[in-house]
Order: C-alpha cells, then structure tokens, then sequence
C-alpha cells in the first residue's frame, strides 16, 4: 500500500478528511458536557455523528443538535447528516469499529 505524501496527495481520503474537517469546526464549543467520546462515520453522502455519553441531559440533546445544524449548514443539503448516542459507564472506541474517527475523547 503506497501513502500520499505532500508531492502526490491523491491517494488521502480527501472526502473523508474534509467532513471530519468541518465536523470538528461545527463542534466547536458545542461538545456536550457528559460527552465521553465523539465520532464521525462517512459514507459517501451519508454522515453519522456518533455520540458516547456518561448521561444525556436536555443541554447535551441541544449541544448535539447544534452540531448536527452546523455540520450540515457547512456541507450543504447534498449531504445526509444524522446522529446517534449512547449512554456509557466510560468511552469505547476500539479501532476494530472500523469507519468512526473519534473527533473527541474525554480525559479517562
């Protein structure tokens, strides 16, 4: 397998990096209190923010809100954008979930 380099980039995942990009940007003082960990699945047009937290309180259901509007008024309407969240006792992000790249982890 051959790597980009700064010479020859055309083999980065230039989507993929772009929308993890623009994740990051619209979560920007928006990471929900109670978040243990925050991921990014892209699939083509279709892109799942991926919530772990150690409870979900009515300002964390709003702070993940705001970052699913800010992604999506940063990529436009083309692209799909939904999230998902689950409530853990402490973050899991094993890296044989194969497709989520982890934007956030909290401090164990």
């Amino acid at each position: 397998m051959s790597l980009p380099t700064p010479e020859d980039p055309r083999r980065a995942p230039v989507w993929e990096n772009y929308i993890v990009a623009q994740a990051v940007q619209a979560s920007l003082g928006l990471i929900p209190q109670h978040a243990l960990a925050v991921g990014v699945e892209v699939a083509g047009k279709d892109v799942r923010l991926r919530f772990q937290l150690s409870e979900v309180t009515e300002d964390d259901v709003t702070d993940m809100d705001d970052i699913v509007s800010e992604l999506e008024a940063l990529v436009g309407s083309d692209v799909h954008v939904e999230q998902t969240h689950e409530v853990r006792d402490e973050r899991a992000i094993s890296p044989s979930k194969g497709g989520v790249r982890w934007i956030f982890l909290a401090r164990v």
